[in-house]
């Protein structure tokens, strides 16, 4: 094996843990086998399971078992029915009008009648109070800036139990995409205002899986919904699984541990030494493990970079950072191809474009690796020459910290190796993935390693990053980067409806902010998951959102 005895120590942890759970799920479904419960690990702790606050995957994995949405995305990553049975865009984009169906029920839960088998339909009124809670300042939800300056006056509305209307202040293309969001979940309102603050650990919505048992920071069950409306194409109810159970392991190596163990059925974003236990460089299966895992791979709408707090305000800013010939020298001193290469094994591909991915309209073909229109960036002359100019270099140290979380410490030392050459010195702070992340949005943070995974399948969702009024706290703009021209392409690709000239609008853009660079783009993701043989059904789109109805076992030889 490839890791170290003290990881199979560290393992055990979890693992006893995931045999207590076991236990209580073995007790609530006597009659199921051990191959109807699905184990997974979330890496990042969950902090809430109220969807308003599904800011990061581990929310967004959680919201799309606890909750369903009023649309979701196929695997064409187009919006389909899912409350809503069926709908239409009227006036020009301003005026959505959706049908609900009317065989949705929410999860048992004692706060519709006092006991816990107590239920009810869906209603119009719960998506409208479910949308509206978004803005309530009460709420308190990262996700407030989906229809922060968009409704009209009237708003979002129900025109009876079974039809709701959204009006806008002006035409948004990309709204049913954020209506796919796990930001936009529809939850009991009984259950809001019954627990109250409490409502985050008891999740009461109309999803595939209800909660069954949640112990913080170890270990979560979910049991199948056995009212849920949907079935697949032969009529029978989904989902197949009896249940879900989620772990929390933080270390990347005991994660690998425990699945090389089967005490978990599928992983993701494991280090280096998994990924040189299990494949070759081809990305291939050893023949030895053929037998046991299967990979699952396709494209990943995931950006990685590193963020220049570019507010001169902010306590946290650096002047250093302020200067654009600091930021090109940094871009240029950044060897992006080994980094692929070596810290990814190749998974990925050199971002040498701006923070809009492949797979998405709006990304420039040519800034690819691959593409003969490509030339490569790095110049450590150049980066030498841009912070000579700007007063800096390796006679002149220039001193800057980098703020990260343990996962992604390695790409924190590759940067701060290569920086070093130029007479950069890289403090590297770690922090959890919670604190690193309150930091950013407080603007605590002068530079950090960040990631973007698309919450809705459209490059908008990416410029978005830039533009100035979306400034933390009150956007996703986390550089608070501010250019009157981007925000100006920006609103005039808002009004555009034609999809060709939008992307050249979006193209614009990209450019416009690659050239200023608040961003320092590192890669493009790639997905590739490892999954137990014996299960099929097991999709993940390129949003990285994994669709656990379909999920079951079949025999292996």
């Amino acid at each position: 094996m490839m890791f170290k005895d003290t990881t199979m120590i560290r393992a055990l942890i979890p693992w006893f843990i995931g045999l207590l759970g076991m236990g209580i799920l073995a007790s609530c479904h006597k009659t199921s086998p051990r191959g109807d419960v699905f184990h997974y690990n979330q890496e990042s702790p969950i902090l809430s399971l109220d969807p308003a606050h599904a800011r990061d995957q581990a929310g967004n994995w959680t919201a799309r078992l606890l909750y369903n949405r009023l649309v979701e995305l196929n695997h064409a990553q187009e919006p389909v029915p899912s409350l809503a049975s069926q709908w239409s865009i009227d006036s020009g984009g301003l005026i959505y009008r959706f049908t609900l169906r009317d065989s949705v029920w929410f999860h048992p839960n004692a706060c519709f009648g006092g006991h816990d088998a107590s239920t009810r339909l869906l209603r119009a009124d719960d998506v409208v109070y479910s949308l509206k809670r978004l803005m309530d300042p009460a709420t308190a939800s990262s996700g407030a800036w989906i229809f922060r300056d968009r409704l009209a006056p009237r708003g979002i509305l129900a025109t009876d139990s079974l039809h709701m209307e959204i009006h806008l202040r002006s035409p948004f293309p990309p709204m049913l995409g954020l209506l796919s969001m796990g930001y936009c979940s529809v939850v009991a309102p009984e259950a809001v205002k019954n627990y109250s603050e409490e409502f985050r650990s008891h999740p009461v919505g109309t999803g595939p899986f209800r909660l069954a048992f949640w112990e913080e920071g170890e270990s979560m069950a979910l049991h199948r919904h056995g009212l849920y409306f949907e079935k697949d194409a032969e009529g029978r109810a989904i989902p197949y699984l009896e249940a879900v159970q989620v772990h929390f392991m933080a270390d990347k190596s005991t994660a690998a541990m425990a699945f090389l163990q089967g005490r978990l059925d599928v992983l993701w974003g494991w280090d280096p030494a998994f990924q040189r236990y299990l494949s070759k460089k081809s990305q291939g299966l050893k023949s030895h493990d053929r037998n046991n895992f299967q990979i699952i791979k396709g494209p990943y709408l995931n950006t990685e970079y590193i963020g220049f707090l570019m507010n001169p305000s902010a306590q946290a800013a650096h002047p250093a950072l302020q200067d654009d010939r600091v930021r090109k020298a940094l871009h240029h001193g950044t060897d992006r191809i080994t980094l692929v290469r070596a810290l990814r094994r190749g998974i990925g591909y050199p971002a040498f474009g701006g923070l809009v991915p492949p797979g998405l309209p709006g990304f420039d073909s040519s800034k690819l690796e691959s593409s003969p229109l490509h030339h490569d960036p790095y110049d450590k002359q150049l980066a030498l020459k841009y912070l000579n100019e700007a007063g800096y270099g390796p006679d002149r140290p220039l001193p800057l910290p980098l703020e990260t979380n343990p996962s992604y410490a390695d790409i924190a030392q590759y940067l701060q190796s290569q920086w070093a050459a130029l007479g950069i010195q890289v403090q590297i702070r770690i922090s959890q993935g919670p604190t690193l992340r309150q930091m950013i949005s407080g603007q605590e943070a002068a530079m950090f390693r960040a990631s973007w995974i698309a919450d809705y399948p459209d490059a908008e969702n990416y410029l978005a990053l830039g533009y100035g009024p979306y400034s933390v706290p009150n956007g996703p703009n986390y550089t608070c980067y501010r250019n009157p021209d981007y925000d100006r392409l920006y609103l005039q690709s808002l009004q555009e409806s034609n999809p060709i000239e939008r992307v050249l609008l979006y193209r614009q853009m990209d450019s416009l902010m690659q050239m200023d660079r608040p961003y320092l783009a590192l890669y493009y993701d790639q997905m590739q998951h490892v999954l137990q043989n014996g299960w099929t059904g097991w999709y993940v789109s390129p949003l990285n959102l994994p669709d656990f109805r379909y999920l079951r076992r079949v025999p292996t030889q």
